[in-house]
This record gives structure tokens, C-alpha cells and sequence, in this order.
């Protein structure tokens, strides 16, 4: 199901099939354990970040009380076709908090900086619970450089 919200796209997925495509046990293990952590200090915070495989971008923006680390288990299956970044919201697990406070916006400043430094031009956005506020803020303000925009498991405001 596709929706167009002022010129956005919202997608159910990624791509063709792309969350049913698991990969088996032993390509998942492989995968998984090319699976990087890292860091980069973005607008002088620290952002944690796991990055796998090569392609297109997709930026997996974790959910309330969660880190990168909930979207480990999809990582593998995303890796063989995207270029996976799925880093710590401001704030959050091992990424500071910034000197200048939190909200949504600002956030997906930082974490459109981050992207930017990876050499990414265009990305797919994947929000789960309060990381799709932060998708959403990152389309918003970067339509251009948003390919598809998932949100999921929260609720709009009517």
C-alpha cells in the first residue's frame, strides 16, 4: 500500500518482497556478524550507529525505550540489498545527550548529518514508535533526499 502525503511517499515496504526475504540460518550468521558499530560526533554529539551491506541507504530509526539493537535481527535480510544504518537516537543507548537539549526536529537534523557523512544522497527512512517522529521530521525537512518513508506501530494524531 502506497499513500502520498504532501508529495511523500509512505510505503508498507522497502521494496519487492523485501521483509519476507530472510535469509537462512548460515547467510544470517554471516551477515550478522559484518554487522559494524561505530560512532561519529554529529553537531558535537556522539551518535552510535550499526551500519551492514551495501546499496541503497536505508536509515532504521528505532522505538520508546528501545536502541539500533531491535533492528539486528532484520539487519541481515536488509543488508543484502541495502547499505543499513541504524543508529542511537540523540540521547539514547550509547549516543550522547546534546548540550542543546532533545526534540524531534533537531534530531533528524543530526541524524541527516550522520547519513550525509556516510556519503549517502538519498535513503529510505524506517520509523518505528517514536523513531518514526524523527522519520517523519527527517522527510519533511529533506523530501529531495527521502526516497520512501516507512512509519509504523504508533499512533497519529487525528
Amino acid at each position: 500500500m502506497n499513500v502520498r502525503v504532501k508529495g511523500l511517499l509512505l510505503s508498507a515496504t522497502l521494496g519487492q518482497g523485501l521483509w519476507c526475504a530472510w535469509p537462512t540460518a548460515a547467510e544470517g550468521a554471516t551477515v550478522a556478524s559484518s554487522i559494524s558499530e561505530r560512532n561519529a560526533d554529529v553537531q558535537g554529539t556522539r551518535l552510535h550507529y550499526l551500519t551492514a551491506g551495501h546499496g541503497p541507504a536505508v536509515v532504521l530509526l528505532h522505538g520508546y525505550a528501545e536502541t539500533s539493537r531491535m533492528w539486528r535481527p532484520i539487519i541481515p535480510a536488509l543488508a543484502e540489498k541495502f547499505t543499513v544504518i541504524a543508529p542511537d537516537l540523540p540521547g539514547i543507548g550509547e549516543s550522547t545527550i546534546p548540550a542543546d537539549g532533545l526534540d524531534m526536529k533537531t534530531a533528524a537534523l543530526r541524524i541527516h548529518e550522520l547519513v550525509k557523512s556516510l556519503n549517502v544522497d538519498k535513503a529510505r527512512v524506517v520509523g518505528h514508535d517514536i523513531g518514526l517522529m524523527v522519520a517523519y521530521a527527517y522527510a519533511a525537512q529533506f523530501p529531495a533526499e527521502t526516497e520512501k518513508l516507512v512509519v509504523m506501530d504508533a499512533f497519529f494524531p487525528a
